[in-house]
C-alpha cells in the first residue's frame, strides 16, 4: 500500500505530477486508490486515463462536502466510503448512486470506565472538548449564549484550543460567567482530564454549524457520558437517539439547545450513564 495523504495540494495540482503519479500507477498496478481529499479523485482519475492502468478509485472524505472547494470532483471516484449518513446524501445530491456508496463510521475503543454524572446537590457538570472557534464551524458563541440563559447552578469545562481562544475567554467575561468556566486549553489526552480532574460529567455540549463524523461525541458515549448537539450536517444525528444518550436541536435554535440544558440541570431529565455506551 501506498499513502499520498501527505502530499501537498498544490504539488497534486501540477500537470507534471498527475505524470509523475501515473508513472507511479504504472510502477506498482495497485488494485485500489483510496482518496482522502476531494480533488484527489479528478487527479488520481487523470493519472489512470494516463498510465493505461485499470484500478478503482475510492473516495473517503472525512469532512461536510457542503462546506468543500471543488466538492463536485468526488464524482472523479468509482466508489465512495461514507463516514456518516449525512454525507451519502450529500454524495447522492451530487448525482452518485446510492449503490456505489458504503456508510462507514468510524470506530472508537470500547472503555472499561464509566464518568458518572455529579451528585444531586452539586451543580450540573457540561463539558466541551474541541477546537475553539467563536462563530464559523464549531460557534462557542451559541454554547455561551444557551449556558448564559439556563436557570440553575452549572459549570462548564473546556479542553481544546484555537485561534478564537482569547475571544472565547474575553467573551464569558462579558456575560459574566467567567467564574462559571474552567479552562484546560490543549491535553495530548483529554479524556485522562475527564477522569482524573472534572470526574463527574453531566453532558458534553456540542454546537457546531457542521462536522464531518464528530468523534467526541463517540468518546464522550464511550465513558458514559450523555451528549447535547446541535443537529448539524453531518454525523450527530447517527449516534445520538433523543432521551436515551443525550438530545439534538436544530444548529442555531437558542431556545431550543437552552430548554435541553434547562431539562438537564433541574434533573427533569435524566441519563442512565452505565447504559450508554452499549
Amino acid at each position: 500500500a501506498q499513502s499520498f495523504s501527505n502530499i501537498k495540494l498544490s504539488f497534486l495540482r501540477r500537470a507534471k505530477h498527475v505524470y509523475n503519479f501515473s508513472q507511479w500507477l504504472k510502477e506498482t498496478s495497485p488494485d485500489i486508490v483510496i482518496c482522502i481529499d476531494i480533488i484527489s479523485c479528478l487527479y488520481a482519475n487523470k493519472a489512470r486515463k494516463k498510465s493505461g492502468k485499470q484500478f478503482t478509485i475510492f473516495s473517503w472524505p472525512h469532512f461536510s462536502l457542503d462546506h468543500k472547494k471543488h466538492a463536485e470532483c468526488i464524482t472523479y471516484a468509482d466508489y465512495h466510503l461514507a463516514i456518516s449518513s449525512g454525507i451519502k446524501e450529500q454524495m447522492m445530491a451530487r448525482g452518485i448512486s446510492a449503490q456505489n456508496i458504503s456508510v462507514v463510521y468510524n470506530p472508537v475503543s470500547i472503555k472499561t470506565i464509566i464518568v458518572p454524572p455529579p451528585e444531586r446537590d452539586k451543580p450540573a457538570v457540561f463539558l466541551y472538548v474541541g477546537r475553539l472557534k467563536f462563530e464559523g464551524q464549531k460557534r462557542v458563541k451559541d454554547l455561551f449564549d444557551g449556558l448564559t440563559r439556563t436557570t440553575g447552578e452549572w459549570q462548564l469545562h473546556i479542553i481544546g484550543d484555537g485561534s478564537d481562544f482569547e475571544k472565547c475567554q474575553a467573551y464569558s467575561r462579558e456575560l459574566g460567567i467567567e467564574q462559571r468556566v474552567i479552562w484546560y486549553g490543549w491535553q495530548s489526552a483529554p479524556w485522562q482530564v475527564v477522569q482524573q480532574k472534572i470526574k463527574n460529567v453531566t453532558a458534553l455540549l456540542l454546537t457546531s454549524a457542521f462536522e464531518g463524523f464528530p468523534m467526541t461525541l463517540l468518546e464522550a458515549m464511550s465513558y458514559g457520558i450523555p451528549c447535547i448537539s446541535s443537529d448539524c450536517m453531518s454525523g450527530p444525528r447517527d449516534m445520538i437517539k433523543p432521551g436515551l444518550n443525550g438530545e439534538l436541536y436544530t444548529p442555531g435554535a437558542i431556545d431550543d439547545f437552552v430548554g435541553h440544558l434547562n431539562r438537564v440541570i433541574s434533573g427533569e431529565v435524566k441519563y442512565q450513564h452505565d447504559i450508554i455506551p452499549g
